[in-house]
């Protein structure tokens, strides 16, 4: 690992981050809340797979699928966290693991950006 790339250790950074964040808890309603494991958030390290793939194998990840990848995962936990809105009060019930799953995609994107060939 010392001698990867920048943009390879941010992947692997924003993968770990993804992980972490699913033990924190997901939604909080003051008398119960939820980690990520039981919002079924493990699903959104699926995302991860092709650009640690790249990583491990020492190729280089095409640009276009990264991204495709970082922004499904963005849009995709922007669509979870405002899935946690309560219609009758208007409060949003989404908790930090949530938003730390999506600067974890966010990561993604910039360590994607980073990706030259060959390192």
């Amino acid at each position: 690992m010392a001698n990867w790339a920048l943009s390879k250790k941010v992947i692997v950074g924003s993968f770990v981050l993804a992980i972490i964040s699913l033990f924190l808890k997901w939604v909080d309603l003051g008398f119960l809340s939820v980690n990520g494991f039981q919002q079924q958030g493990w699903l959104f390290l699926l995302i991860f797979i092709y650009p640690l793939i790249c990583v491990f194998q020492g190729k280089a990840i095409n640009k276009v699928g990264g991204y495709v990848l970082a922004l499904i995962g963005i849009v995709g936990m922007i669509l979870f966290i405002m899935s946690k809105t309560d219609d009758l009060f208007g409060v949003n019930f989404a908790s930090t693991g949530m938003y730390v799953m999506l600067i974890s995609f966010v990561g993604l994107a910039v360590g994607v950006n980073f990706v030259t060939k060959g390192k």
